[in-house]
């Protein structure tokens, strides 16, 4: 943001927080930064880096374009359609790398699993970050079939004590047309798409879209969706009853969860990288 004083915001701030009854400190707690760094904020010496805004606005009950005026903010809205073969792979990884601290995956539709070879690199690098502690993913799924669940269930072994959630809708769910699905990267770039019919990968195009607008919908769309469902790793890979419980209802034999857990362990996908983000 360079020397550029924002003293409205800053002020709008102070008074939003303090109308809230928040103390500094109070703030700097819900967004993990330092006390200073509201003080800077609230002088207007700075502005909050960008991933911060979203956070900031549902603290203080406030609208992202009335607290960061695009003026400020200075993010024109952006849309770009995206092939998902010759574009979709350099693309995912090009946003993993420059992804601040979270990525939000949804995908709620499409009974089939995602062809692995266009996104290889793009696990290496997620699977990367989260065992170093730089990234969180948050992730929703409708799950359809007991192989998937088993790569996720893969995932959560992998990833215990990592920032890696899932949430579960419409369990056993056996038809659909084709559904909105996506990433949400740091709450600045969407990168979008419909899972279509068939076997992928196909040249249906995706949507890449960023901006004030998008940020504000689908950040308030996360947050409500995010708030239903079924959390299947409250406590990572030492309490997996939530993913059993999955795993029957899709026609899992009570029998067979030794087995169907043990090979989650040992799971490989022909491409060396981890299952499906």
């Amino acid at each position: 943001m360079g020397e550029t004083t924002h003293p409205e915001t800053g002020g709008r701030i102070k008074r939003l927080r303090e109308a809230r009854g928040l103390s500094r400190r109070d703030l700097a707690g819900v967004l993990k930064v330092d006390v200073s760094s509201i003080a800077g904020w609230e002088a207007g010496k700075r502005l909050p880096r960008r991933h911060h805004w979203p956070a900031i606005t549902r603290t203080l009950g406030a609208d992202l374009g009335a607290l960061f005026p695009q003026t400020e903010a200075g993010a024109p809205v952006a849309a770009a359609l995206v092939d998902t073969v010759g574009a979709l792979p350099g693309l995912l990884v090009d946003l993993t790398r420059r992804t601040r601290s979270q990525i939000c995956a949804l995908r709620l539709a499409a009974p089939y699993v995602t062809s692995a070879h266009v996104q290889v690199e793009w696990r290496k690098l997620i699977d990367q970050r989260l065992r170093g502690g730089t990234l969180a993913v948050e992730r929703i799924e409708i799950f359809y079939e007991l192989r998937r669940l088993q790569e996720t269930l893969s995932n959560i072994l992998r990833y215990d004590g990592r920032n890696y959630w899932v949430k579960t809708y419409c369990v056993g769910l056996k038809e659909v047309p084709p559904v909105f699905g996506g990433y949400f990267f740091d709450d600045d770039e969407f990168l979008l798409g419909a899972y279509w019919t068939g076997i992928p990968p196909h040249r249906r195009p995706g949507l890449r879209v960023s901006g004030a607008p998008f940020q504000r919908f689908f950040r308030e769309y996360w947050d409500e969706i995010w708030r239903r469902g079924t959390l299947l790793n409250t406590q990572g890979a030492h309490h997996l009853g939530a993913v059993r419980d999955v795993a029957l209802t899709l026609g899992l034999p009570k029998g067979d969860w030794d087995r169907f857990l043990k090979e989650a362990r040992h799971l490989k996908v022909g491409d060396g990288a981890p299952p499906l983000i």
